[in-house]
């Protein structure tokens, strides 16, 4: 059983899992930076460590594909800068640990390559543990699995518009029932029933969020908001 913390996020999907100290992501946000690094280790996990970079506690970057799923930059608008393109690709260890958690749920998928917005960006203000400033979040925009069939969210979530439910009872049914937008919502739920990230906002979340999903592990929270 959960407990609405609607104060607490501002938004009815908030909720506090009943032993949230069990949950992944609430463990994978408080471990201490060598005991995360140990953790990438023990799986397996593909990364190097890099400089230290503003905001980022325990700052990594991908050194190759997770559970045979690579992940690549891409953009919306014009390309940025080769520094741009480089910072970008940095993250958090604790991000890392849950894309690990992401990549097992692409693979069962048949997902061989994932394109993501951004992980970090020294933009938008910093708060320690939060957001892109800390590379705690990652925005997945494109799949394609390994018959070279690609799925988009901009054009494959086939949303009810902002403020639908996105999983669980009452989960609002895509406008068209298409492979993508089914595919899309397995992601999501599948991830959302592991507790890999406390945060995944998609297109039902708002406008900002028509073209990709924002999956986040964040410190010093107890509740999850999938939407």
């Amino acid at each position: 059983m959960s407990t609405p913390r609607f104060a607490v996020a501002g938004n009815i999907y908030a909720i506090e899992p009943e032993h949230v100290e069990d949950s992944r992501a609430y463990k994978y946000a408080r471990l201490a930076d060598e005991a995360c690094f140990a953790a990438l280790d023990e799986r397996g996990f593909p990364y190097k460590r890099v400089d230290p970079t503003k905001g980022i506690d325990a700052p990594i970057r991908l050194s190759g594909p997770v559970h045979g799923v690579t992940f690549h930059l891409t953009y919306r608008g014009p390309e940025n800068t080769d520094d741009d393109k480089l910072s970008s690709s940095i993250l958090d260890c604790r991000l890392g640990l849950a894309i690990d958690d992401l990549a097992t749920v692409l693979a069962k998928h048949d997902i061989v390559k994932a394109e993501y917005l951004s992980m970090y960006r020294a933009t938008g203000g910093f708060v320690k543990g939060v957001r892109h400033p800390a590379g705690r979040a990652i925005d997945l925009a494109t799949v394609t699995k390994s018959d070279n069939t690609t799925f988009n969210i901009s054009y494959d979530w086939q949303g009810r518009g902002v403020g639908a439910k996105t999983c669980g009872e009452g989960a609002a049914a895509p406008l068209k029932d298409t492979e993508g937008a089914r595919l899309f919502r397995s992601i999501v739920c599948e991830l959302a029933d592991q507790q890999s990230f406390n945060l995944i906002l998609s297109p039902h979340y708002d406008w900002g969020h028509r073209d990709h999903l924002h999956m986040e592990v964040r410190s010093d929270i107890r509740w999850y908001l999938i939407q």
